[in-house]
């Protein structure tokens, strides 16, 4: 099992039921890799990056056509995006615990040891109400010695 330090394009993107649309971009430095056919990907966000919350750890576990996501620090969450499989969990930040659930309709993702991509399409529910279509595509790409 070799780590890799990689540099990581993060490109997520709301469509709400009203019709507006939100984009969220993040170019950060992590860790990536491969052991017994299972992916580890662990980055940091800092207070100054993309969320505003201040700083989170995430790490996201692929393994046989599932994401496992888990964010710890400024917010606290777990997921597990696996397609047509609803997940339920608590959002916690420093505003209080929010209830949301997601259903997947696109979880595929193309990596090997030196990187790749993982692309997640899913609606967002917030105390079961239909809130948002959601995209997140995540380019991992190893940071080669110069």
């Amino acid at each position: 099992m070799k780590k890799a330090s990689v540099s990581i394009h993060v490109n997520g993107k709301q469509i709400y039921s009203e019709g507006h649309e939100d984009q969220q971009e993040l170019i950060t430095l992590g860790t990536f890799y491969e052991r017994n056919g299972v992916f580890y990907l662990f980055y940091k966000e800092s207070d100054n990056e993309s969320t505003g919350l201040g700083d989170v750890t995430t790490f996201l576990i692929i393994k046989e056509g599932s994401v496992a996501l888990n964010r710890k620090g400024a917010v606290d969450l777990s997921q597990e995006f696996k397609k047509g499989v609803l997940n339920r969990s608590i959002y916690g930040t420093c505003y209080g615990k929010i209830w949301i659930s997601i259903m997947p309709c696109r979880v595929e993702y193309d990596l090997t040891v030196h990187g790749g991509r993982i692309n997640l399409e899913y609606d967002l529910f917030v105390d079961d109400k239909l809130v948002s279509n959601n995209l997140l595509l995540l380019n991992i790409k190893e940071d080669l010695p110069q």
